[in-house]
């Protein structure tokens, strides 16, 4: 039997329909964030399901301590709304870790280009300069999703002769996809220092995980099929992978030092890379190629959680 294959107009009508679900499921998550802090009479049951606290009660935090307000942006890292564990993530742990509420706004599967691009960075710029409150941080996980799934195979040598596994980058490549996304962060910092220059931006920088060719539901692997087909191209197998892969590792080291590079620039005043890399166990930590587990999540919380009580003690 001959199944048709659906038209181009009704995958862009269903591409469209999802973007404007997504853009209401950030208004709706946003504005139930700023009636918690503007109204804090608002029954925490409503509001834990509207900002995806994932508990009834209502938060409140440490003994003489003040919350912060802080708006994150960024992606699965962030937000991360899959099994086993749905409405993890980053933003969640840290939340019960602060004991109150993060306007979180992030999406799984964004890059940086999508949000910095015009929509996006419009909302940010509307959030950032909204005068019902001053955001003391900003918390941004961007950059993997840029760099990992299918495009994987843009960083990596597929021709001949067999490199060392740790020499398997492109560098021509990776330095011109480190290059812009190194623009994309000094545009962040120009729209934070344009309308809300007190605002300290936290920068997630991931870790390194094992490339074990494990997804989730649809989506992934993300970063072994890439590999397998370089290493076929060079006409070789493609190694055992039993640990952190060297290639990976090399260009997420590469990412945290080009935001390293940024932090250090004089102009670049309250940037601050959170030293994730090297938290979490590849053996024990991952739930697959590029997300950690729940107890992953926990210590990449709590490594968000150090680097906002130095900037705030």
């Amino acid at each position: 039997m001959w199944l048709a294959r659906p038209s181009r107009a009704r995958v862009e009508r269903e591409i469209l329909a999802l973007r404007k679900q997504v853009a209401r499921d950030r208004a709706q998550r946003y504005a139930a964030y700023l009636r918690q802090v503007v109204n804090p009479t608002e029954p925490p049951v409503a509001l834990a399901r509207e900002t995806g606290i994932q508990t009834l009660r209502a938060l409140a935090p440490a003994a003489g301590k003040m919350p912060l307000r802080i708006l994150a942006e960024g992606d699965s890292w962030f937000s991360y709304p899959l099994p086993p564990v749905i409405g993890d993530g980053v933003i969640h742990q840290l939340q019960t870790l602060l004991g109150y509420s993060i306007a979180n706004m992030a999406s799984p599967g964004e890059e940086v280009r999508q949000m910095l691009g015009l929509a996006q960075r419009q909302e940010i710029i509307t959030r950032l300069k909204d005068g019902r409150i001053r955001y003391d941080a900003m918390l941004f996980s961007g950059g993997g999703n840029d760099l990992a799934g299918d495009q994987f195979i843009t960083w990596l040598k597929d021709n001949g002769p067999v490199p060392p596994p740790d020499q398997m980058l492109d560098d021509d490549a990776v330095s011109a996809g480190i290059s812009l996304l190194e623009a994309e962060f000094n545009e962040l910092i120009a729209i934070r220092d344009r309308y809300s220059p007190g605002t300290i931006i936290f920068v997630n920088c991931y870790d390194f995980p094992k490339v074990t060719g494990i997804g989730v539901c649809t989506f992934g692997p993300w970063l072994k099929p890439s590999l397998d087909y370089a290493y076929q191209q060079m006409g070789v197998g493609s190694p055992n992978h039993t640990q952190e892969d060297p290639v990976v590792k090399e260009l997420l080291q590469r990412f945290s030092k080009m935001l390293q590079t940024t932090a250090s620039n004089p102009a670049h005043k309250f940037f601050v890379p959170v030293p994730t890399q090297g938290t979490l166990d590849p053996n024990t930590e991952w739930q697959n190629e590029i997300h950690p587990s729940t107890a992953g999540f926990i210590k990449i919380a709590k490594k968000f959680q150090a680097a906002l009580s130095k900037a705030f003690p």
